[in-house]
């Protein structure tokens, strides 16, 4: 019924030799993608507290 390419978890991991590129690929663009978020996060609560503070001064 299914005609999968990987038998096991270590041919899944190993890719025939070339899991080490295509993980550490994926590993870095979801880093950076955390990352974006991480810093788009605090951002937003650097101007929340800005706008707070100049709400509450006027």
């Amino acid at each position: 019924m299914f005609n999968l390419a990987f038998s096991n978890l270590y041919e899944i991991l190993d890719m025939n030799g070339h899991g080490i590129y295509v993980w550490s690929v994926y590993a870095l663009g979801i880093s950076m993608i955390v990352i974006s978020f991480l810093i788009a996060k605090k951002r937003i609560a650097d101007i929340q507290k800005k706008i707070k503070i100049n709400n509450a001064s006027s």
